[in-house]
């Protein structure tokens, strides 16, 4: 059935851009500089889905940064704190019985071990010779192509650098031109900040072999230093690595010495890069039970060798532009076209650059197609991209929204077989959560925590007792993640995953938390202990307090899961008895409280927050990125999530402006969306190290956490622009909800929708001007519309009917609809 889909949606997609002879691929897809970059903030980024390059693009000595996925330290191990169980239904007491400090501290007895960092694998050096100063430069990446360029001249010699990460040649490519017969002379060579050796094998061949640290203390216990918090056990556990680098000249000579590859007078070079570990899966230790990484590197490189430069990267743009291309968008002109794209950035404080805006929506895809393809990983905190051996959290996945950010586009903007990666991860993460939820707690089916690595840890960590309870603790991941199963079914109607994939893993995440629920004494449901996602609360009492009961968050999370269980059971025709458990269960949920401001509550009671510009906003998860308010089905509650969010102050986080702008556009407010969303599209720059204000995209668009790079807001700010400009909902579509007047005039073409429809919208001065829709799937389609339209197809016109501002209409598989202003 998937692959049937995406046949279909290939077919009717090349038939639309076909027709549709305006789409300019270039708009809003280059990203170009005047200089080499500073640090690696400015570097440029490439990848194929595993294996990842930084590009700094110098001129005298070149440098690229490299990484491999499945690279991190550590292996799998029971991280599950066999006290917890003791003391859950201690602390679970304490926060019924409003005992909030006790049950803070009792709670982190049940905390486990702190995760496993990603690691970088290998930087590779390239020094030339007889280059002085140059002139003339330019350093870009094109990311309707993804290939990464270099140029400049010096000496009365112009040179040419093209690297690209080959998704079906997993290797990194890169072509060294001159414009002068004999004009390249370098030394390459291979280092790692990891334990490493570096050996030749031939006169253009290098082969860097090293070992990954056994353990790796995060970054924030601070107080450890590297020598201590990196431990690595060279006999035993710890993954190995290899990387292969073969240089391949056209002319002139090339040699191997003790430094690395040497070439002189080469007319061209190619150099060809392969890396592999020994990650054997998340359940098996890589040090004692892994792959043999020699092989596949020995097997990619042999194969990329025997291609031409013309051949792999024909294969390179043969796979990823039709990928990329799916959707395009155009939202007006910029005075400042021709400027390089940092000096964009930094205008973008003064002038909205529509065409800036563009790109930066766009590198949220290009970062999910270099690194999240099938067979692989999800993309972790930094992407697919980290130089630091303690990065800043890890470079994990945190599961309390950052992991969940990535994605929320990837449907919506046709990335849905990028999205898989982060499914798979989910499968996993219900295997080790069914023994964290038995362990721990003493219940069934399967929960995780807020933060997991490459072993898919479930449990909270924390140190056995260092982390604090409103993120170590929270335990509502399985409900959330499990939404990403169902919303992936929603849109491609794949029933074969529905009933094989998602649903084994939604059941479980039910049947915990059908168990983890109590009643109180009015019979009502309880969520206890409960926390709102790394925030915490002024009790009565003036003391600060982290867990309660009944968070806005979980049951929102509790009551989504819930019906989209008795939605797959209904479909699947399966399960009745455990449905109907589940809407026993929906009728005794809390309802949403409102405060005394109008304001959608974030926990029980109406407690003043610790941070009152917090970045998470998971009470308001029912608006975004779940679907269960809206200005139309609940405008009462979607009334109190606009005062929520107003009394939201300004945040010093840059994804959380996007998750703001993005809650703004589900609540159907557009100037608001914009206003919050322009904090986030700001200029930081590459050597700025400061927490404080530092908010806003380096040079290359990487997202600044102020001490490093965390990248989750590129994927929402992705999710931003299309919220604006198209929501679905399971069974309503609705166009230009929240668009804002900054972006008055423009076009969006390839978006998709749930219920299998892909549409592409034109509008002028704020309205509609046409749409074309193709239904995928056959199904009926509910239209909302501001603007009166008619619907036609081959151009006779088809019976939709009226209800206010929304035409229903039944669809064909596979025909094209238009949609215009009556």
């Amino acid at each position: 059935m998937k692959k049937l889909y995406f046949l279909i949606l290939f077919i009717l997609s090349a038939g639309t851009l076909q027709a549709q002879k305006a789409i300019n691929h270039k708009y809003g897809t280059l990203m170009w500089y005047k200089q080499p970059a500073i640090n690696w903030n400015e570097a440029l980024p490439i990848g194929n889905g595993r294996m990842g390059a930084m590009i700094y693009g110098r001129v005298k000595e070149e440098h690229i940064q490299l990484n491999e996925q499945t690279l991190w330290s550590g292996a799998p191990r029971d991280w599950n704190n066999p006290e917890a169980k003791k003391y859950f239904p201690q602390v679970r007491e304490a926060a019924l019985n409003r005992q909030y400090k006790q049950a803070d501290s009792l709670a982190r007895k049940m905390q486990g071990p702190y995760t496993e960092s990603y690691l970088p694998m290998a930087d590779l050096f390239i020094r030339y010779r007889d280059v002085k100063d140059s002139v003339n430069y330019r350093r870009s990446l094109d990311l309707d192509s993804a290939l990464s360029k270099v140029q400049y001249q010096s000496n009365g010699i112009t040179y040419n650098r093209t690297a690209f990460a080959s998704f079906p040649g997993r290797v990194i490519v890169m072509r060294h031109t001159a414009d002068k017969r004999g004009g390249i002379s370098f030394a390459a060579n291979l280092s790692s900040k990891l334990h490493f050796k570096v050996t030749s094998e031939g006169s253009n061949h290098l082969v860097l072999t090293g070992k990954a640290p056994k353990h790796v203390d995060p970054v924030y216990l601070w107080k450890i230093k590297d020598k201590d918090a990196i431990q690595y056990d060279d006999n035993g556990e710890g993954m190995t690595f290899r990387l292969d680098l073969l240089i391949k000249n056209e002319g002139g000579t090339v040699k191997a010495d003790k430094n690395g590859i040497v070439v002189s007078k080469a007319d061209a070079v190619t150099f060809i890069l392969s890396a592999v570990t020994s990650y054997n899966g998340f359940d098996r230790s890589p040090g004692l039970q892994g792959k043999d990484p020699a092989v596949d590197a020995k097997k990619h490189l042999d194969a990329a060798s025997k291609l031409s430069y013309a051949r792999l990267k024909a294969d390179h743009l043969k796979d990823y532009q039709p990928i990329f291309r799916r959707v395009q968008y155009y939202l007006g002109e910029s005075r400042n076209k021709t400027l390089p794209t940092d000096e964009r950035l930094k205008l973008m404080k003064t002038y909205t650059d529509p065409e800036m805006v563009a790109s930066i929506v766009q590198f949220g895809r290009y970062v999910l197609i270099a690194g999240s393809r099938p067979g692989g990983l999800p993309v972790n905190l930094k992407g697919l991209w980290n130089d630091r051996l303690r990065p800043e959290y890890s470079s994990n996945w945190c599961i309390d929204h950052d992991a969940q950010m990535f994605y929320y586009a990837a449907e919506t903007t046709g990335l849905s077989e990028m999205h898989q990666p982060f499914l798979d991860f989910i499968r996993d993460l219900s295997i080790n959560g069914r023994k964290t939820a038995a362990v721990n707690y003493g219940l069934p089916g399967w929960c995780a925590h807020h933060n997991t690595d490459i072993w898919r840890q479930t449990g909270p960590v924390g140190n056995y007792g260092g982390g604090n309870p409103h993120w170590a603790n929270w335990n509502m991941a399985g409900p959330w993640l499990s939404a990403h199963l169902f919303d992936h079914y929603q849109f491609t109607g794949d029933k074969q995953f529905l009933k094989n994939e998602a649903w084994p893993v939604m059941k479980g995440a039910a049947e915990f938390c059908l168990a983890w629920l109590v009643k109180d004494k009015n019979g009502k449901l309880v969520s206890a202990p409960s926390a709102s996602p790394e925030n915490t609360f002024i009790t009565a009492k003036g003391d600060t307090a982290e867990l309660s009961a009944n968070s806005t968050g979980d049951i929102a999370l509790m009551r989504e899961l819930f019906i989209n269980c008795i939605k797959t059971a209904e479909l699947l025709h399966t399960d009745n008895t455990f449905a109907q458990k589940l809407r026993k269960a929906l009728a005794l949920m809390p309802e949403y409280k409102i405060g005394s401001k109008g304001q959608l509550l974030e926990w029980e009671q109406e407690w003043q927050p610790v941070d009152p510009s917090h970045r998470h906003l998971t009470h308001l998860y029912p608006v975004f990125p779940g679907n269960e308010i809206s200005p139309y089905t609940n405008p009462l509650l979607n009334a109190a999530a606009i005062k929520a969010l107003e009394l939201r102050k300004k945040t010093n986080c840059t994804w959380g402006f996007a998750l703001k702008a993005a809650c703004w556009a589900r609540t159907g407010q557009a100037d608001s969306a914009w206003a919050t969303w322009q904090e986030q599209l700001r200029y930081v720059s590459p050597l700025s190290t400061s927490p404080i204000n530092n908010y806003g995209l380096f040079p290359n668009f990487f997202n600044s956490d102020g001490k490093d790079v965390i990248m989750n807001g590129n994927g929402c700010a992705t999710a931003v622009l299309t919220e604006m400009i198209l929501q679905s909902r399971e069974d309503e579509i609705d166009l230009l909800p929240a668009l804002p007047e900054v972006f008055a005039t423009g076009n969006a073409h390839g978006l998709r929708a749930r219920g299998g429809f892909t549409l592409n919208l034109t509008w002028s001065k704020g309205k509609l001007q046409n749409s074309r829709l193709i239904s995928v799937l056959g199904n009926k389609c509910n239209l909302r519309s501001a603007t009166a339209i008619k619907v036609t197809s081959k151009g006779k016109p088809v019976q939709a009917k009226r209800n206010g501002n929304v035409y229903t209409f039944n669809t064909t598989k596979g025909t094209v609809y238009q949609i215009v202003p009556l």
